[in-house]
């Protein structure tokens, strides 16, 4: 019996114990668990890229670089109203489960990991609540994503592209090469690439630009190339041309601009007009010359009495020059410089360009070249 009444509570607390076992709620997930500080900072790192709400702009493209040595990268463009970027860099951290950058000034600077975004938080370090709450979400850039670098559109010219663009979200690219090919490609599909022989040019119904219109085995593509400035809202960049690509029922918008030689740039002294060789003692004032600021998209320089003033945009090896603007002081002998104007002015220049030369050339023919100035 007493051995009975001391076995009896043991048998009790054993079903007890199976029963909680059985009963008792499962462990959260490893997936659904806090995170710690060591697991937010390996998922942190990396380049989280967004477009966050703005008070007085269409929005603030928003970069932000966490790197593995705890420095970080800040970046942000106000669009509509400025192409420059505002930077900041420092170190970064983690506590309490948060991403905290340490920086200047206050603003935003905590950030916690929700599943595969890193939201932004208030000032206060609170989540923020409104209906723009999904505005602070950043994702992780992929590194298949079209960039947008000088470097790149350098590689894309040596390649024979005459005209490159890219655009976000989704992300997509196009090259034109005029004398053979155009290449859509969306980067986010494995099957997303067109590849067609280059159509004829169409001008559009209003506005300056080409639009190509391609039917291809998967359906319609419609290209137009409006020259309007446009800003990657990633990069921040301005480009001339705001870019429309029209696949199926689709539509996909994004920046680009024609691919032009870097060696255009810099001042050019005329030293030949229409096979004569020109001598600068023959001109009151100055030598003809030009000088070419591609990134502006700008030429200026003299006509030899006269200051010249306008836009150049050079176009495969075709390049147009602007309307140009001059003073108008008059000089003893105007006929080499009205002649130098007259070729400026024509619309079907070719180019041809080295270190030391540059040739401008009409149906075949040179009709005047330059030398660089150093």
């Amino acid at each position: 019996m007493d051995l009975l009444k001391l076995l009896l509570p043991i048998g009790i607390l054993s079903l007890c114990i199976a029963a909680a076992c059985s009963t008792a709620p499962t462990s959260v997930s490893q997936s659904n668990a806090p995170m710690s500080n060591a697991e937010v900072a390996r998922a942190a790192v990396g380049t989280w890229v967004g477009t966050i709400p703005c008070a007085d702009c269409p929005g603030i493209g928003y970069t932000l670089d966490l790197n593995a040595d705890s420095t970080f990268r800040e970046r942000m463009v106000y669009q509509g109203r400025s192409a420059t970027p505002f930077v900041q860099t420092g170190t970064w951290g983690v506590g309490n489960g948060r991403v905290q950058l340490n920086k200047q000034g206050k603003g935003n600077n905590q950030f916690l990991i929700d599943g595969e975004a890193l939201v932004m938080l208030d000032g206060d370090g609170n989540r923020i609540e409104s209906e723009l709450a999904d505005a602070y979400r950043l994702r992780q850039k992929n590194p298949d994503e079209p960039e947008d670098n000088p470097s790149l559109w350098r590689e894309k010219y040596e390649r024979g592209i005459d005209f490159a663009a890219i655009g976000n979200e989704p992300f997509w690219s196009l090259e034109i090469d005029l004398e053979k090919m155009i290449e859509f490609k969306l980067l986010d599909e494995e099957d997303g690439s067109v590849l067609t022989p280059i159509p004829i040019a169409e001008k559009p119904e209003t506005g300056e630009g080409t639009v190509y219109r391609v039917q291809t085995v998967t359906g319609n593509l419609e290209i137009r190339l409006m020259k309007d400035t446009c800003v990657n809202t990633m990069s921040g960049r301005e480009l001339p041309y705001t870019v429309t690509v029209l696949k199926d029922d689709m539509e996909y918008k994004g920046c680009g601009m024609y691919l032009r030689d870097s060696r255009l740039n810099g001042t050019w002294n005329l030293v030949e007009l229409q096979g004569k060789t020109i001598n600068p003692k023959d001109f009151d004032r100055n030598q003809p010359s030009l000088i070419i600021a591609l990134a502006e998209g700008r030429v200026s320089g003299s006509a030899g009495c006269n200051r010249i003033t306008g836009t150049l945009e050079p176009i495969g090896d075709r390049i147009n020059f602007g309307p140009l603007a001059s003073t108008r002081m008059a000089c003893p002998s105007m006929e080499l410089e009205n002649q130098f104007l007259e070729v400026l002015r024509d619309g079907e220049l070719r180019y041809s360009v080295s270190e030391e030369r540059l040739k401008l050339m009409l149906g075949g023919m040179e009709i005047a070249v330059f030398a660089r100035v150093e």
